[in-house]
C-alpha cells in the first residue's frame, strides 16, 4: 500500500511538473510574439503593398513606424497588430509544447518540432495573408488563387526548419568545431543566421504568390520582369523582418522560457 503511494504520489508531481512547463510555454511564447509583433507588423505591410504597386517600401515603412510611435495605443489594437501577433505567439507557443512534451517523453524533437511549427505557423500565416492581401492589394478583394496558397505554403515551411531546425544542428556545429567558444553564444548566433539565409529562396516564393493574386492575368515574362525588379528590396525587407520575427523572437523566447521556469519553479 505504501509503495502504491509512493508511486502515486510521483506520478501526481511529474503532472503537476508538466503542467507547470506548459504554462511557462505559454507565457513565454505570448511575451516573445507580442515583443516583435509591432515591427513584423509594419514590414509586413510595407512588403505587401510595394508588390501590389499600392505604396513604394521605403514610405509604407515610414508611415508604419509613424504611426506606431505616435498612437501605439491605437497600433497595438489594429487590425494588423493582431494578425501579425496572431502568427508569431502561436508559433512560438507551439514550438515551445513540442520542446516540453518531446522532453517529457524522451523522443527526439526535431521533426516534431518541424511539423508542429509548419502547421501552427501555415495555418495562422494563411489567415494573416488572406487578409493583409486583401488590406493592401490594388484590386477588389477575392479569393486568394490556389497556387498563391501553395508558394505561400513552400515559402512557410521552409522558414520553419530554417528557424527552428537548423539552429540547433548549426549551432551545435559551430560549438563542437571550435569556431564559438560559448555553446549558448553560438546557438543565439545560429538562430539568428539562420531564418536570414532562407530568405534568398523564399522571396521569390513570396512574391509569386502575391503576383498571381493581383496580377491574375500576367504573362510568365511580365512575372519574371517583377521577380527581377522587386527581388532585392523585397530580401532584403523580408531579412530586416525575420530577424526580429524568428532570430531574436527565437531567442527572447528561448530566454522568456528559463527566466519564467526559474522564477515559477
Amino acid at each position: 500500500m505504501e509503495l502504491e503511494l509512493i508511486v502515486q504520489e510521483k506520478k501526481d508531481r511529474k503532472i503537476i511538473a508538466l503542467a507547470k512547463r506548459l504554462f511557462v510555454d505559454v507565457c513565454a511564447g505570448a511575451a516573445a510574439g507580442f515583443l516583435v509583433a509591432p515591427f513584423i507588423a509594419i514590414i509586413d505591410r510595407a512588403i505587401m503593398e510595394n508588390a501590389s504597386g499600392r505604396n513604394t517600401l521605403g514610405s509604407s515603412i515610414k508611415a508604419g513606424i509613424i504611426s506606431c510611435l505616435k498612437k501605439p495605443h491605437q497600433f497595438i489594437c489594429s487590425r494588423q497588430f493582431y494578425l501579425v501577433y496572431m502568427v508569431y505567439s502561436s508559433t512560438y507557443i507551439t514550438v515551445n509544447k513540442v520542446d516540453t512534451l518531446s522532453n517529457h517523453h524522451n523522443v527526439d524533437n526535431q521533426l516534431p518540432k518541424f511539423f508542429g511549427a509548419s502547421i501552427a505557423n501555415m495555418a495562422s500565416c494563411f489567415y494573416k495573408d488572406m487578409h493583409f492581401t486583401r488590406m493592401f492589394g490594388i484590386i477588389a478583394p477575392r479569393p486568394l488563387p490556389k497556387a498563391t496558397y501553395g508558394f505561400f505554403a513552400t515559402r512557410d515551411t521552409t522558414t520553419m526548419a530554417a528557424s527552428f531546425n537548423m539552429p540547433d544542428v548549426l549551432g551545435s556545429n559551430f560549438y563542437e568545431k571550435g569556431w564559438i567558444a560559448d555553446r549558448e553564444r553560438a546557438m543565439n548566433l545560429a538562430q539568428l543566421v539562420s531564418p536570414a539565409l532562407i530568405q534568398f529562396v523564399s522571396t521569390p516564393l513570396h512574391l509569386l504568390g502575391l503576383d498571381l493574386y493581383n496580377r491574375q492575368n500576367a504573362g510568365i515574362g511580365s512575372r519574371a520582369n517583377l521577380l527581377m525588379q522587386k527581388y532585392s528590396k523585397t530580401t532584403l525587407a523580408r531579412i530586416v523582418r525575420i530577424a526580429p520575427a524568428f532570430g531574436i523572437g527565437g531567442v527572447a523566447n528561448r530566454v522568456f522560457k528559463q527566466k519564467i521556469g526559474q522564477a515559477i519553479s
